[in-house]
């Protein structure tokens, strides 16, 4: 609120004596509002695409608190339990596309399962709260209403696309939201069958049908001031750098059944593309299972995870984890020392305590310092992946890797440009 009072002489003025200090008020903002959009179709079965379009070129936009509301019921047959999965907002789609003058800026593939991890490492309790209403209500399930099985979601962009809490400024151009409902929605659902007095068990059904999705963008209104410098820039066409970090997810769709030892080549990669976190773990007959909470993640008795960059080996040593003693204080500990590091913060605030990783177990790998070398070629992406006991049966490995994505637009021409 106080600004600094210019002076004529040298002396630094502590600031509990600069009495003469100024006010400021933050008046840049002349008017912020929530405007709606529908998709173009309106249908949203499974496999059915939802995409918004906004068409306003010399409006501005707060994409990083834009809102996707989403409004549905279950249809419920059968006696068993029934209730939506954690995150189930996110497991409704295959996959999320946000573009910008008709250029993809980030593409989010199986968005329930990446928004679930960094929930479960970015998150603290306080943030599982707030995201109650986009159906992230960790450790508790999505409230769902028990008279008539409805629901009502309304999940921020930014829970989806890791652009907009990276790069949190206002926006202009053509703005695009392309949403690829999923090929069932066995992943939002989990039940739970009930046995009768006869001990006879009755199949138990349920069915979402989502009746509206909307999109509610924040629209900014600049003071006269501020939005006469802007349209300059803008008609100068001076470019504007976006930069994020993109979580990319890659899976295994099988480990060898009864191997111990399993090495991945997950990918190969550009310099700038270069894995700065992997986070990688496993589940076991989880997808696809409407008996099954897709939000778990076994440990399958990992012993070593190691991730190879060119043959640079992170960790140095070999972990000697062994779940079934209860000792993987090694994982947890690289698992909560994630969120400082990430966000260049002092504060350790893991959603996940220390029984509760156990079955989610997250196995966070940090190379984000890396040697000159490194920076200057192709990287060869490896995971050496070790068990205690042979890898059970339908078992899946993902690996989620962070890098470093900046792109270039130019507003006025609308051309969008990738700087990596």
């Amino acid at each position: 609120m106080y600004g600094k009072r210019a002076r004529s002489n040298n002396i630094t003025m502590p600031p509990i004596f600069d009495i003469y200090r100024k006010p400021i008020f933050d008046e840049s903002i002349r008017k912020a509002e929530y405007r709606t959009y529908a998709p173009f179709i309106k249908s949203f079965n499974c496999n059915d695409i939802v995409e918004f379009s906004i068409n306003q070129v010399y409006s501005f936009f707060a994409m990083s608190e834009t809102l996707l509301c989403i409004k549905g019921s279950l249809e419920i047959t059968g006696n068993g339990g029934v209730k939506l999965a954690n995150n189930v907002g996110a497991f409704l789609f295959d996959s999320c596309t946000y573009s910008e003058s008709a250029r993809e800026m980030e593409t989010v593939r199986d968005p329930g399962i990446v928004s679930a991890v960094r929930a479960m490492t970015c998150y603290t309790q306080e943030d599982s709260n707030y995201m109650v209403m986009a159906g992230w209500n960790y450790p508790k399930d999505p409230i769902l209403n028990a008279a008539d099985h409805s629901f009502s979601i309304q999940m921020p962009l930014k829970h989806v696309f890791n652009i907009f809490n990276d790069y949190p400024l206002i926006t202009c151009g053509r703005q695009t939201i392309r949403l690829v409902r999923a090929r069932n929605d066995n992943d939002c659902i989990v039940i739970t069958e009930k046995q009768n007095a006869d001990k006879t068990t009755t199949v138990t059904t349920a069915k979402i049908n989502i009746t509206n999705i909307e999109l509610r963008v924040k629209h900014i209104f600049p003071n006269d001031d501020i939005k006469l410098e802007l349209m300059k820039s803008i008609q100068q066409d001076q470019p504007i750098v976006i930069p994020f970090r993109k979580w990319e997810l890659h899976e295994l769709p099988a480990i060898t059944r009864g191997a111990r030892r399993e090495v991945w080549a997950v990918k190969t990669s550009t310099s700038v593309e270069r894995p700065r976190y992997v986070i990688v773990f496993f589940q076991t007959n989880k997808r696809d299972k409407i008996t099954a909470d897709p939000t778990l993640f076994d440990n399958v008795n990992i012993q070593s995870i190691r991730l190879s960059l060119n043959g640079e080996y992170w960790p140095n040593e070999r972990m000697q984890l062994d779940f079934s003693k209860t000792d993987y204080n090694e994982a947890y500990f690289n698992y909560t020392e994630f969120y400082p590091s990430y966000i260049y913060s002092q504060q350790k605030r893991p959603l996940l305590d220390f029984l509760a990783f156990k079955n989610r177990a997250l196995f966070v790998i940090d190379c984000s310092k890396q040697e000159e070398s490194m920076k200057a070629s192709t990287v060869d992406v490896k995971l050496d992946i070790e068990a205690n006991n042979g890898f059970p049966d339908n078992t899946k490995a993902y690996c989620i890797i962070i890098h470093d994505c900046v792109m270039e637009y130019f507003p006025l021409t609308e051309i969008v440009k990738s700087l990596n």
